[in-house]
């Protein structure tokens, strides 16, 4: 395997015998064994640790409760541990559970209904009149949340962090379903359904994450929209609480071309321009503001200068990659490959399923390796092993979350994903397990999932949801939102109408 360093089946790691935990006595009489929750036995381990490019041959990862309490070679956990539960996976690789770094939850339920055309023409004609007419209606956000998780669990996504209305919506769907989830509390300048200032914004999400503080896969950040959205005042105010509160700050940031140039010039005429008296890119106005740091997580960053990547780095900020939402809402490429030779911490996120069209952080670490590849002329950019470490570390480390969760080792939570990637057409011959994950496999080959020591999807199959039901509300919500759009089609059709009569008689 060229390339690729795989670890001899040597002596175990493992932590010491779990909490509550008895020790029995072998079948075979050699002795006492630990008794464990779940033995997963595999032919390879990528554990993302202690570097991205590790692989661990015929290995075993066990869990219990909702620790991963060892990560051995199998024969050494067949004489150590006796498991109540034993999953053999002969031709799979276990992996830390994909990280979905930003996506809006919500507008799952929004799916197709408005694709190729512009970032603010999507917003403006058909998510906002959406948003408007439905966020608040009972059931919407968290619908579309449970339709999110199912399709994230099943594509191996263990953590999604979320920014979308009314987020005590998605925590309760959350908690019950069981994922890992980082929840903003959203900010945004304009008034709404959910609240009518930008201090009730927070009140309200504070008071979200307070109650359900007792949820122990739920963290929350805080999640301002957007430069051209937020003012500086309240830019400042989230500043201050994410300093005294250590949560990170989930926006949107140069997305556009439109918005960088327009920030600099403070044209105002331009919907993207930042809200600031601050004639500057908007990067540097949030330096400016105090939020240029390591809670920092800005989502796109498509239009990136080498002094922006510089300075994201300096401060230990991290960017979330979105590439197939980048590209169909054509917004461009972001220049990765120096993002990461900078040393920038790149996590990758799926955006919603309304600009991607899907949730699947395995199509968007092939696509982001690939358009680094492409964009910067170097085929070394962005290899198979960064690649996964996008898909998982990164993501953690971009909330704060490294050391609970994005790579397998001993006293993390048991957050795995599990993908059969060998005697699979499309995948077969495996050469080297990290180059099949990345380049070759979908995310139909997942085959398992646990998160937080949970088992939430077995044999493929989604278990900690009623799919069926939340498939069934899902299609009942697109007959509502196509009577809306119907309605929404018509008023505008109707204004451009008066709009060019009125040309008309002006001209004439």
């Amino acid at each position: 395997m060229p390339g690729v360093p795989v670890l001899p089946a040597t002596a175990p790691v493992a932590a010491p015998a779990p909490n509550g935990s008895r020790l029995a006595s072998g079948d075979d009489g050699g002795g006492a064994k630990t008794v464990v929750d779940c033995v997963i036995h595999a032919r390879w381990v990528l554990p993302v640790a202690p570097t991205p490019d590790v692989v661990l041959d015929h290995h075993a990862v066990v869990i219990h409760e909702d620790t991963l309490v060892a990560v051995l070679p199998s024969a050494n956990a067949t004489a150590l541990y006796e498991a109540v539960t034993v999953v053999h996976r002969p031709d799979h690789a276990v992996l830390p559970g994909f990280i979905n770094a930003h996506t809006h939850t919500g507008m799952t339920l929004m799916r197709g209904c408005a694709d190729d055309t512009t970032l603010f023409t999507w917003l403006h004609d058909t998510v906002w009149p959406v948003e408007g007419a439905f966020t608040s209606a009972p059931g919407f956000c968290a619908d579309g949340a449970r339709l999110a998780m199912a399709e994230m669990l099943a594509g191996g996504v263990t953590t999604f962090a979320d920014m979308y209305w009314f987020p005590s919506e998605a925590a309760a769907a959350v908690e019950a379903v069981g994922m890992r989830a980082v929840l903003g509390m959203i900010c945004i300048g304009f008034p709404s359904a959910y609240a009518s200032s930008p201090d009730e914004y927070l009140a309200k999400g504070e008071a979200t994450a307070a109650e359900f503080s007792h949820v122990d896969t739920i963290h929350w950040a805080y999640a301002p929209h957007a430069p051209y959205t937020v003012a500086d005042e309240t830019w400042a105010d989230i500043g201050r609480r994410a300093a005294a509160t250590g949560r990170p700050v989930h926006t949107h940031l140069h997305e556009t071309r439109d918005e960088v140039e327009a920030s600099v010039a403070g044209d105002r005429t331009v919907p993207s321009c930042h809200l600031s008296d601050s004639a500057a890119r908007p990067l540097v106005n949030l330096a400016r503001l105090g939020l240029l740091n390591r809670r920092l997580v800005a989502v796109h960053m498509v239009h990136s200068s080498a002094e922006d990547i510089a300075s994201v780095a300096a401060a230990g900020a991290s960017i979330v990659h979105c590439p197939n939402s980048n590209l169909k809402l054509a917004a461009g490429v972001a220049p990765v490959a120096d993002m990461v030779a900078a040393g920038v911490n790149v996590a990758l996120g799926t955006d919603s399923a309304a600009s991607n069209n899907s949730l699947n952080v395995l199509a968007e670490a092939k696509l982001g390796a690939l358009l680094a590849k492409g964009a910067s002329g170097d085929a070394t950019a962005v290899p198979a092993a960064t690649a996964l470490a996008m898909a998982t570390i990164n993501g953690a480390r971009a909330f704060g979350l490294e050391a609970i969760t994005g790579s397998l080792e001993v006293g993390k939570k048991a957050d795995v994903t599990v993908m059969k990637i060998a005697n699979v057409v499309g995948c077969e011959p495996v050469f080297s397990p990290l180059s099949a994950v990345i380049y070759a496999a979908c995310r139909k080959d997942v085959s398992d999932v646990w998160v937080n020591g949970r088992r939430l999807v077995a044999d493929g199959v989604v278990t900690a949801l009623d799919v069926s039901a939340v498939v069934a509300k899902a299609e009942g919500w697109r007959a509502r939102i196509d009577e809306c759009l119907h309605g929404v089609r018509a008023k505008q059709a109707a204004e451009a109408a008066e709009k060019d009569e009125a040309a008309a008689g002006n001209a004439s």
